[in-house]
């Protein structure tokens, strides 16, 4: 009988007693002389676990096992390890591989012969396998871990073998997002405005697997903003005033939506209602005065500026930083009596015409005038002119054209009252810097002596 045949017969007919054993002690009989139990009487471990490889299950051993050498229970594979598996196990391989597979290392994954998990794998799929040698994908120490991280559903997102999608995805990344978070995916098809990386991938800003940041976020506002809006960094860095908002926790997030929204910019609401978010209480600047409670303000004074009639705060202001104080945009000047330059009066002329300040006569300029003598001209156009806000409010104010009912004055910040009265034809004033004025837009009609015009 040939050696193969007989070593077949040990394994799958069981013991068999081959002839006596010779006398001499250092002669080796070129048959075995005891008996060969069969592979399930050596490894019945292998036969009980709760999934069990076809040919193990069936004790067909030698489909994948041959004797190397008999006398010692030496065993080598019918064929190399990157051949062996897929003799039975075809795998469709598509444009993106797993490594493992790729180099044949099948049994890296899979236990050939049994497992206490299905598809004979080598450990809890939920909590360890993909972890051994995916360990800075496991959450770790992290703060904030992904759901299916969290309960080790690699395969909830990842194809074991190969993809189509890089990183083995099961689908392109987007789509696999949304296949969870389909009221993003609602939002998005229905909105106005959407942010730029939400349309090229969400893991863009989101770390797919873990962070430290809320929402899994890649880093925290403002920086991760940043990385793309790098004009608003440079403002922020380089401006002598910034606003508090965007440096404070959560920065951009306070007045944008990250994802989509019906306004420009991603704001989260119109720029009133996102700018009394926080202006509805008195706010210490920077410099150490307070800001006005402009939310109060605005209810309390029903004539407002055109561009809070608008909805424009960002008309006045600089959302991000700014190289004047407020925020402005332009320069305006702070103090109440400043010498005229065009320069210092640059923001208000953003929107008014020059020739408001820079005429002295004419009819058509403005309706603060006595008869053609522009009373803007006198009052501004001169080296100690008196400035905007020495008789006007610039957000709002009770009074017609934003006249305020007084204003700071000195540093002691006395009111010094205004006390604008109007009339059909033009008004007067009596402030605490002249004695009462009246100015007339149109000369009066001339009367005759019996009182008839």
């Amino acid at each position: 009988m040939r050696r193969s045949s007989v070593l077949v017969e040990c394994l799958v007919l069981g013991p068999l007693v081959f002839g006596a054993p010779v006398a001499a002690q250092d002669q080796k009989p070129e048959k075995p002389t005891t008996a060969v139990e069969t592979c399930a009487e050596c490894h019945s471990d292998l036969m009980t676990r709760r999934v069990t490889h076809g040919p193990t299950a069936q004790e067909k051993c030698l489909a994948c096992h041959a004797y190397d050498e008999p006398r010692e229970h030496t065993f080598v594979l019918t064929a190399p390890t990157e051949e062996l598996c897929v003799g039975c196990h075809s795998v469709q391989m598509k444009t993106f591989g797993h490594e493992p597979v790729l180099q044949g290392r099948c049994v890296e994954c899979h236990d050939p012969h049994g497992s206490d998990y299905r598809m004979m794998l080598r450990a809890d799929p939920a909590r360890e396998l993909c972890q051994r040698c995916h360990t800075q994908w496991s959450g770790g120490e992290m703060k904030f871990i992904h759901g299916p991280v969290a309960v080790g559903a690699c395969i909830l997102c990842h194809e074991p073998h190969s993809s189509w999608n890089a990183k083995l995805l099961v689908e392109p990344v987007d789509d696999l997002c949304f296949g969870c978070h389909s009221e993003m995916a609602e939002s998005l098809k229905n909105a106005r405005h959407v942010h730029d990386p939400v349309l090229k991938s969400c893991t863009t800003c989101h770390d797919a697997h873990a962070s430290n940041v809320r929402y899994q976020l890649r880093a925290d506002a403002p920086s991760l903003c940043f990385s793309c809006h790098e004009d608003v960094e440079k403002s922020v860095e380089t401006m002598p005033v910034v606003h508090g908002a965007v440096t404070d926790e959560g920065g951009c997030l306070g007045c944008h939506a990250a994802h989509d929204s019906e306004q420009p910019k991603l704001q989260k609401h119109g720029q009133i209602e996102t700018c009394l978010g926080c202006h509805d209480k008195p706010i210490e600047a920077t410099d150490g005065k307070m800001l006005t409670n402009m939310a109060k303000l605005l209810k309390d004074n029903p004539d407002h500026h055109g561009p809070i009639r608008e909805g424009a705060c960002t008309e006045c202001h600089q959302p991000h930083g700014a190289d004047h104080p407020r925020l402005l945009r332009e320069a305006y000047p702070p103090e109440f009596y400043a010498p005229f330059s065009m320069e210092r009066y640059a923001l208000c002329f953003r929107c008014h015409i020059p020739d408001l300040v820079t005429s002295e006569h004419g009819t058509g300029l403005t309706g603060f005038r006595d008869g053609d003598r522009n009373l803007h001209w006198l009052h501004v156009n001169r080296e100690k002119g008196r400035t905007c806000r020495a008789c006007h409010e610039v957000h709002a104010s009770r009074n017609p054209f934003h006249i305020r009912d007084s204003v700071p004055f000195g540093d002691r910040g006395w009111a010094l009252e205004i006390n604008y009265t109007q009339t059909e034809t033009g008004g007067r004033c009596a402030p605490g810097c002249h004695k009462p004025r009246t100015y007339e837009r149109e000369p009066a009609p001339l009367r005759s002596p019996g009182g008839e015009p």
